[in-house]
């Protein structure tokens, strides 16, 4: 049974999980938020953590190379020059991961990845002892780890917020082909629903633009987005792509209901793949001369280990047992005091609450408002209007519009009621025409109301949405 600390160092804080893991199954056994200034006395003594560090400043850029150029070495070598050759001079540590292009194409187009090795490495002088940091990469490539482990779809979009930050990867393949991190500014929290619904649209737009060839399935939502459903129906509105939520509770125990959405950085660190790690040249020869340092030190003294195994094993064990039980013994202290006792009163208040509001939320008006799309991108409604009816939701919108001559309302009414046909053949749906010809104002009213098959949609899309 493998113990481990995930990191996510962001700004001045940094974000812990002690995870112990089982199998493909893992469980926390404690969380919390240090000071970043905390986080070398807290390190000493612990062992194996992975480490996710935001970082404002990096390099993204787009590298074309001869496609018989296939060795990595001179890859790497004309990348650095051609990088050069934009001014970016600075010692970077970075990967590149070729983009789709088609078979009969002559070169290849590399998207490079980087941060600045000075900057990267004033975070890893943090952690003293390197031995023990088995992965370090930024937060983008944290995502990518979760996503992919989370999705099996082979081409996505994942979308990251917290606070006023967006971070948006394009994901195909298990591999990054786009990717953008901004913040937005906002007076209020209204602005700062439309900027965020905003720049995740624009960008995820742009994506497709440069991707044609490529179809995305989904938009996997992670972050502080997720508990707000309005923004979630508009990004699946606006970008017409299905809407999920990286959703790691089904192999991770020890969160509470959407507590995962905190730490998805901090958990996507032990995802990530080794191509993405950015382990500078210095660090990883240190690592290899401790490695050759612990090889030689063990064959010299195997023979006497042989005779102490046993006994290190159940010391180790026993220690392991011992840190487990304060570790959960704290938390459970902590949980007890936090716990609050209802009272039968209020339980059955609750329930009955949660009775009347599943009755409403078997029917969403945004259900049927969806299929008359066609409709309404012909000519916006006037009044809309909906009512919860015994088993099933009535909608009433009204059409309205006056046109100048006789001749473009014909033309209008046939091609209305031709697409109100379509959208008819799969709903109970109705209608009342109060056209006056005579002052040529067009004035037509739909009732649609949900039938039993359009239901069973309904919660399948609900479903989908949540």
């Amino acid at each position: 049974m493998k113990q481990f600390y995930a990191l996510n160092i962001q700004n001045d804080y940094v974000y812990v999980l002690f995870v112990q893991k089982n199998g493909k199954q893992f469980s926390i056994i404690n969380q919390q938020i240090i000071d970043l200034s905390e986080l070398s006395e807290f390190l000493k003594n612990k062992k194996s953590y992975y480490l996710s560090i935001e970082q404002d400043e990096d390099v993204v850029e787009k590298i074309t190379i001869e496609s018989l150029i296939n060795n990595e070495s001179v890859i790497r070598s004309l990348i650095l020059m051609q990088l050069h050759e934009v001014d970016i001079n600075k010692k970077l540590i970075f990967n590149y991961v070729p983009l789709p292009k088609n078979i009969n194409d002559e070169t290849t187009t590399y998207l490079i990845d980087g941060v600045f090795e000075d900057n990267y490495l004033s975070v890893l002088e943090l952690i003293k002892n390197l031995n023990e940091l088995k992965s370090a990469s930024t937060n983008k490539f944290s995502l990518l780890g979760i996503s992919c482990e989370c999705i099996k779809d082979e081409t996505f979009f994942s979308v990251h917020t917290q606070a006023n930050k967006i971070t948006i990867i394009a994901i195909h393949k298990q591999a990054i082909i786009f990717s953008r991190e901004h913040r937005i500014t906002a007076d209020n929290a209204e602005l700062r629903e439309l900027n965020l619904v905003e720049g995740i649209t624009q960008s995820i737009a742009y994506a497709q633009q440069q991707f044609r060839e490529i179809n995305f399935s989904i938009i996997a939502l992670s972050g502080s987005i997720v508990i707000d459903e309005i923004m979630v129906e508009h990004i699946c509105m606006s970008s017409e792509l299905g809407v999920t939520v990286l959703y790691p509770n089904t192999f991770i125990q020890g969160f509470e209901y959407e507590e995962a959405q905190e730490h998805i950085f901090a958990i996507g660190s032990w995802f990530i793949p080794k191509k993405y790690q950015f382990l500078p040249t210095s660090v990883l020869a240190h690592k290899q001369y401790n490695i050759i340092s612990k090889v030689l030190l063990t064959a010299s003294i195997i023979f006497v280990l042989i005779s102490f195994f046993y006994t290190y094993e159940k010391y180790s064990s026993y220690a392991d047992s011992l840190q487990n039980y304060e570790i959960i013994k704290d938390k459970l202290n902590k949980t007890a005091n936090k716990t609050h006792t209802y009272s039968i009163e209020e339980l059955h208040s609750s329930l009955k609450y949660i009775q009347i509001v599943e009755q409403y939320l078997k029917y969403h008006p945004l259900d049927l408002i969806l299929t008359l799309k066609p409709l309404i991108e012909l000519l916006k409604p006037q009044e809309l209007q909906w009512q919860y009816l015994d088993k099933s939701l009535e909608l009433n919108v009204k059409f309205k519009h006056s046109f100048r001559s006789l001749k473009d309302l014909y033309r209008f009414e046939k091609l209305f009621f031709n697409k109100f046909e379509d959208i008819n053949s799969t709903f109970s749906s109705t209608y009342k025409n109060n056209t006056d010809y005579s002052k040529m104002n067009f004035d037509t009213t739909l009732t649609i109301e949900s039938s039993k098959k359009e239901r069973n949609k309904t919660e399948i899309l609900r479903k989908r949405r949540r």
